[in-house]
């Protein structure tokens, strides 16, 4: 019997650039992928998604501290809504309030701020959703 693995792909999106982590097998750690330029990442995504076997999205969702939606929050919409057209899986998105800060204070924090946030975002959304 063939199990299905069902890794989960967590990304920190920004202009410049989009922080990927991704799931163990059995979705309870996390760890940092990549780092890619927009350019690089629409066009390799679906590759990613295909090497790591992937079944599911996580997106970090900027709000402010208050947890409104910001000018930002519109940009990560169209970003959501395009990813769901070119890789026609289901993107969630998880509250991103504090990762790139608290990526920040890890080691290599600095350097690579943005695959951390997205380890740090993907490991709170599995850690919220264990079964």
């Amino acid at each position: 019997m063939t199990q299905i693995i069902m890794k989960i792909l967590g990304i920190d999106y920004g202009e410049k650039r989009i922080g990927l982590a991704i799931s163990d097998e059995s979705r309870t750690f996390a760890r940092e992928l990549e780092i890619l330029s927009p350019k690089d990442f629409w066009q390799s995504i679906n590759k990613i998604i295909q090497d790591q076997e992937v079944t599911q999205i996580v997106l970090g969702w900027p709000l402010n501290m208050s947890g409104e939606e910001t000018k930002k929050t519109e940009e990560t919409k169209k970003f959501k809504e395009k990813l769901e057209k070119l890789t026609e899986i289901k993107v969630e998105i998880t509250d991103e309030r504090l990762s790139s800060q608290m990526a920040e204070h890890l080691p290599g924090g600095k350097k690579n701020v943005d695959s951390l946030a997205a380890q740090i975002l993907l490991q709170n959304y599995l850690d919220k959703n264990k079964n």
